[in-house]
C-alpha cells in the first residue's frame, strides 16, 4: 500500500511533462494551498465559516474561545482563562482536550500525535494567527482522522506580494501584555516572511501564600519562498516553513471546591505552589506546489513535528486524592487541610513528561475541466502520517511545611509512567465536484489505513530493557463515503444537504485485557438555507449524528482517573439546529457609520440510545441509561454582536451565552451547585454570558490605537467543574494597545 502511495505522488509530479489541454477552466486554482475553504466558494458541500484578518484586527482577541464562539455549532470550554489550551466540541463532539476534532494549521496536522495521544497539551499560539476556518459536512472528509464533528484550520501569516511589516504591542490587567512583529517581501522568485509573537501574563488566581500564577509563550516563524517567472510555461513554488514555539505556566489542574469557590472564585489553593507546565514545539514544512497546466494543480507537503511538554502538578494530600477531597472535603478534612498550608502532610507530586514526535507526507491534485455546460472538479489526497508519544511520569514527594512544599523524595524518572504510544496510517480521499447550472453535486470518499500500537514497560524497567514489557497492537480499516447537493434557488438563495459517514479512531489499545475499543462511526446528515446579499447573510442548518460504538476516554482532564483507556458506549444520537444571521446596517443621517450585526444559535440535543455499565472517565461510574443525555454538552448556545465602523474607527460589543449544561448523564430535572446543595446530587453547570468590548482608533496611516475589555460585566460564576473543581472565566480585564503597519 505505502509503494502505491509513494508512486501516485511520483505520477502526479511527473504531470509537469504533460501538454495543456483547453484552457477553459471553471475557476482560478488557488496559488497557496493553506486554505480549506477559500474566500469565494459558496458550492462546498455542507456548511462552514471563515473569520479572515480584517475581522480579527476587529476583535482584538489573543484568546481563541471568543472567537469560536462567534461561529454556530461550536462549544468551547473555559480552563485556564486565556484560550491556550481550548477544549473544543463541533456539533456534540466531546469538547474535552479538543481530542474529536481535526485541527490543522495551514492544511497540516497540528496535533502533537493526533493518531497516538489525540488529548494532547499544545495547541497553536491564536495571537499570532492571521484567519481560522470551520468546516462542517460531508466535505470534511477530506481532513481526517476525525470526520464526525468538524475541521478547524488556522491560517498563519502569509507572505506579502510587496514589502510590509507590522508590529503590536499591548498591556493590561493582570500584566497581560502581547507584543507582536512581523515583516515580508516579495524580491523577484524569492519571498520570505518572519514574525516574531510573545504573550504573557502574572495571571488573575490569587495563590495562598502569594506567587505567579501567569504564563509566558513564545512563538518564532520563518517563511522562505521561491516561484517561477510569472512568463513561466508551468508555474510552481517552493516554500519552507519552521516554527518554534515555548512556554512556561504556573497553571495547574486544581480548581475549588464550592464553598471555596463562594468565597472567593479566583483562590488557588497552596498545594499547587509546584505546579507548572514547560511546552517546547517545533515544526518544519517543506511545500511544493506545481500548475502543469491552467486546469491542474498539486500541492504536495512533507512536515515534521517535535513537542516536548511536562505538565508537573500536585496529585494526592496526606494520602486522599484531589477528587475525593474536591467532591467532600469534610470526610477528607485531613487531605483538605494539607492541600490549603493548614495543616503540615505528604504531597504526592507528579511529573507528566512527553516527548511526541509527528513526521508525515501528503499531497493533493486538483484538475478542473468543462464539458458542454457541465463543469468538473476532481480532487485526489494521499497522506503517510505517524506519530509517536513517548511518556515517562514522574512520581516525587514533597512535605507541606508551615504552607510551604518541601522536596523530600524526587523520585526516579519513569516510576509513575513509563510507556510508548505510536500511530501510523496511509490515508487518502478522492473527491468530485459536479456543477451544472444552478446544481452543484459534491461526492467524496476517505480511506483509512490504522495501526495503533502501545508498549508499557511497567513502572520498574527505568532503562526500558523489557523486563515487564506489555504490548497490544489494534488495526483499523475504513471506508468514509460523503455527499452533499447544492441548489442556486437564485443569485441570493440557496438550499444544501447532505450526508456523509464520520469516524473517529479507538485510541491506544488495551494492554490488560485482550477487548480493545471499537472505531467511534457516525451516519451524519445535514439540511441547510443559505442567503447571501450585500447586506444580509444567513444560513440555517439542520443536523443530525447517529453515531455508533461512541468513544469515551479515561483522562484525568475530564474527570477519570487517567489511565488513557477508551471504551465504547454503544449507540447515541446527537441533533440540533444552527442558525446564523449578519446584517450590515446603513445610517441615513450618518452616511459614513455602518453598523454590522450579528447573530447566531445553536441547539443541540445528546442523547445515549442505549443501556450500558459505565467504569468511569468522562461519564462517571454506573449505570447509564437509554435515553439520558450526554455530558458536557450544552443545549444552548448564543452569540451576538454589535459594532459601529467609521473609516477611521470601529467599536464591537458582544455577548457570549452558554446554557445550562449537565455535567452527569441523566433524565432528570438540571441540579446546578448553590448554597444548600450537596457536591455529589450537583449534575448541571448554571447558564452564563460574558460581555466582551473591543474598538480600533486610526491615528494615521500607520498607527491604529486599539482597547479591549474583556468580561465587562465582572462575571465570576462557574464557567466549568473540570478538570478537579470549579473555576471562572478570567475576570474583567483591561488592554490598550498600539499597532504599526508599513
Amino acid at each position: 500500500m505505502r509503494r502505491v502511495f509513494f508512486l501516485i505522488l511520483l505520477i502526479s509530479e511527473l504531470a509537469i511533462g504533460q501538454t495543456s489541454p483547453s484552457s477553459d477552466s471553471l475557476r482560478t486554482i488557488e496559488t497557496q494551498s493553506v486554505s480549506i475553504i477559500g474566500f469565494q466558494n459558496k458550492y462546498i458541500g455542507g456548511s462552514s465559516c471563515r473569520v479572515n484578518n480584517t475581522q480579527l484586527q476587529k476583535m482584538n482577541q489573543a484568546d481563541i474561545n471568543k472567537v469560536l464562539r462567534s461561529m454556530p455549532g461550536i462549544q468551547v470550554r473555559d480552563e485556564e482563562g486565556f484560550g491556550l489550551r481550548p477544549n473544543i466540541g463541533l456539533r456534540g463532539t466531546p469538547v474535552n482536550r479538543s481530542a474529536k476534532i481535526t485541527v490543522m494549521e495551514d492544511g497540516i496536522l497540528m496535533a502533537p500525535a493526533a493518531y497516538a495521544d489525540p488529548a494532547a497539551y499544545y495547541f497553536p499560539t491564536f495571537a499570532r494567527t492571521s484567519g481560522i476556518e470551520v468546516l462542517k459536512g460531508s466535505s470534511q472528509i477530506k481532513y481526517g482522522p476525525y470526520t464526525i464533528g468538524g475541521a478547524i484550520n488556522l491560517l498563519s501569516t502569509s507572505i506579502p506580494a510587496t514589502f510590509k511589516a507590522f508590529a503590536q504591542a499591548s498591556y493590561g490587567s493582570f500584566a497581560m501584555n502581547q507584543q507582536r512583529f512581523w515583516v515580508g517581501d516579495t524580491k523577484g522568485q524569492l519571498s520570505y516572511l518572519f514574525e516574531i509573537n510573545r504573550l504573557a501574563s502574572r495571571g488573575f488566581k490569587e495563590l495562598d501564600g502569594g506567587g505567579n500564577t501567569g504564563f509566558d509563550r513564545r512563538d518564532y516563524l520563518g517563511k522562505v519562498r521561491w516561484q517561477s517567472k510569472a512568463t513561466a510555461r508551468v508555474q510552481q513554488s517552493v516554500q519552507l516553513k519552521v516554527l518554534h514555539t515555548e512556554e512556561n505556566a504556573n497553571e495547574t489542574y486544581l480548581g475549588l471546591n464550592f464553598t471555596d469557590f463562594q468565597e472567593n472564585p479566583l483562590r488557588r489553593y497552596s498545594g499547587t505552589q509546584k505546579d507548572l507546565l514547560n511546552l517546547f514545539h517545533n515544526h518544519v514544512i517543506l511545500q511544493h506546489v506545481i500548475t502543469p497546466f491552467k486546469q491542474l494543480q498539486i500541492t504536495t507537503s512533507g512536515y515534521l513535528t517535535q513537542t516536548f511538554r511536562d505538565w508537573g502538578r500536585a496529585s494526592s494530600f496526606g494520602g486522599q486524592s484531589i477528587n475525593a477531597i474536591i467532591t467532600d472535603n469534610n470526610t477528607n478534612q485531613l487531605g483538605y487541610q494539607i492541600m490549603t498550608g493548614q495543616t503540615n502532610g505528604e504531597v504526592v507530586f507528579r511529573s507528566a513528561a512527553r516527548h511526541y514526535i509527528t513526521k508525515g507526507l501528503q499531497t493533493n491534485a486538483r484538475y478542473q475541466f468543462k464539458t458542454g455546460a457541465l463543469e468538473h472538479s476532481i480532487e485526489l489526497g494521499l497522506r503517510l502520517h505517524q506519530d509517536e508519544a513517548n511518556r515517562f511520569g514522574t512520581q516525587s514527594k514533597y512535605q507541606m511545611t508551615s504552607g510551604l512544599m518541601i522536596l523530600t523524595d524526587g523520585g526516579e524518572e519513569g516510576n509513575q509512567e513509563n510507556q510508548i504510544r505510536q500511530g501510523t496510517s496511509l490515508a487518502g480521499y478522492l473527491n468530485y465536484q459536479l456543477h451544472y447550472k444552478d446544481w452543484t453535486l459534491n461526492s467524496g470518499i476517505r480511506q483509512e489505513h490504522i495501526t495503533l500500537s502501545f508498549l508499557n514497560y511497567g513502572n520498574a524497567d527505568f532503562a526500558r530493557t523489557g523486563a515487564n514489557l506489555k504490548s497490544a497492537v489494534n488495526q483499523i480499516q475504513v471506508w468514509l463515503p460523503g455527499a452533499s447537493l447544492y441548489y442556486d434557488l437564485n443569485e441570493k438563495n440557496s438550499l444544501f444537504t447532505g450526508v456523509h459517514k464520520g469516524f473517529s479512531p479507538p485510541g491506544m489499545p488495551n494492554t490488560t485485557s485482550g477487548e480493545q475499543a471499537r472505531a467511534e462511526e457516525a451516519l451524519n446528515y445535514e439540511l441547510g438555507y443559505r442567503l447571501l446579499s450585500n447586506k444580509l447573510q444567513l444560513q440555517a442548518v439542520l443536523f443530525r449524528s447517529a453515531y455508533q460504538n461512541l468513544l469515551g476516554s479515561d483522562n484525568i482532564s475530564g474527570g477519570g482517573l487517567g489511565t488513557g483507556d477508551q471504551f465504547n458506549a454503544g449507540k447515541a444520537l446527537v441533533q440540533g439546529l444552527e442558525l446564523s444571521t449578519q446584517y450590515l446596517m446603513k445610517l441615513p443621517f450618518l452616511k459614513s457609520i455602518q453598523v454590522p450585526l450579528h447573530l447566531n444559535y445553536t441547539f443541540t440535543n445528546a442523547t445515549f440510545s442505549e443501556t450500558f455499565i459505565n467504569g468511569g472517565g468522562d461519564w462517571g461510574v454506573g449505570q447509564i441509561n437509554s435515553g439520558d443525555f450526554i455530558p458536557f454538552i450544552a443545549p444552548h448556545l448564543l452569540n451576538c454582536s454589535v459594532g459601529v465602523e467609521h473609516k477611521k474607527w470601529n467599536a464591537l460589543l458582544s455577548a457570549n451565552y452558554l446554557g445550562t449544561t449537565r455535567t452527569t448523564p441523566g433524565q432528570d430535572p438540571s441540579i446546578v451547585a448553590i448554597s444548600n446543595e450537596n457536591y455529589a446530587l450537583v449534575n448541571s453547570i448554571k447558564g452564563f454570558t460574558i460581555i466582551d468590548f473591543s474598538c480600533n482608533v486610526e491615528l494615521n496611516k500607520q498607527w491604529t490605537l486599539y482597547g479591549t475589555v474583556q468580561n465587562i460585566a465582572n462575571n465570576l460564576q462557574i464557567v466549568a467543574n473540570l478538570p478537579q473543581g470549579y473555576r471562572s472565566a478570567l475576570p474583567r480585564t483591561l488592554v490598550l494597545g498600539l499597532k504599526m503597519k508599513l
